[in-house]
């Protein structure tokens, strides 16, 4: 009796995991298919997306992955954890800005959260930019804005603890020439970023999401505007 008690709590358990998933991936395809997309030359939908979720910032697109979600910020971190873009209560959340940064992709060092989900959703795939043989081929991310469109290149990636410190602002240019170096030592790959390439760099773009290696462990994922590397 007690096997069979166990057997049914786990293909319970199991389902639980399975409907969240397929709930969370049908309503992300809606949302989608309701903001339009950059294939042939078409513009993300904002005021559509706005009517949907006024807490939306953004549209994030990462070369090679499956990362195609909207970006949303709120006053709360935690908010977003396990509510989704449509406002669904859901283990995969929503792709969310640091409550510290600026709406407007203006902040020092604009950071992004987002879940790294078992079925390969939401950031999951932010893995991928720590292999070199990826992030040779793949190593621009998009972000488009209501106001701009934002094309990344990939500078920095690597796991490291999930109570690591991430600046939003830095005091002085210094400040973030030092904390440069440090993300570009940490890193797994090299983005062959010179020490001219690094002076010229302005703003920041950290994405963050979970690793299994260790407990507490994040994959921390940086990139720079592409004109700040020409």
């Amino acid at each position: 009796m007690i096997c069979t008690a166990v057997f049914v709590f786990c293909g319970w358990q199991l389902y639980r995991y399975y409907h969240a998933y397929r709930q969370a991936e049908q309503e992300y395809e809606e949302v989608k298919e309701g903001a339009g997309s950059r294939e042939n030359g078409r513009e993300i939908d904002f005021k559509s997306l706005q009517k949907t979720n006024q807490d939306v910032i953004g549209w994030i697109c990462a070369d090679g992955t499956s990362i195609d979600y909207p970006i949303v910020k709120s006053h709360d971190n935690e908010e977003y954890l396990s509510r989704t873009f449509q406002g669904t209560s859901n283990r995969s959340g929503a792709i969310f800005m640091d409550k510290n940064c600026s709406s407007d992709f203006e902040s020092d060092n604009n950071v992004i959260y987002g879940h790294h989900m078992r079925d390969g959703s939401m950031f999951a795939d932010l893995l991928d930019f720590r292999d070199a043989s990826f992030l040779k081929e793949h190593h621009q991310i998009m972000v488009y804005t209501p106001e701009k469109d934002l094309k990344l290149e990939v500078i920095s990636a690597y796991a490291a603890s999930g109570d690591t410190l991430i600046p939003v602002t830095f005091a002085s240019e210094d400040e973030k020439r030092s904390y440069i170096s440090e993300i570009l030592e940490k890193s797994d790959v090299s983005a062959n970023v010179s020490v001219e390439d690094q002076k010229k760099i302005g703003k920041l773009y950290t994405f963050v999401t979970c690793s299994y290696e260790e407990e507490n462990n994040r994959t921390f994922v940086h990139a720079v505007e592409s004109d700040d590397m020409t």
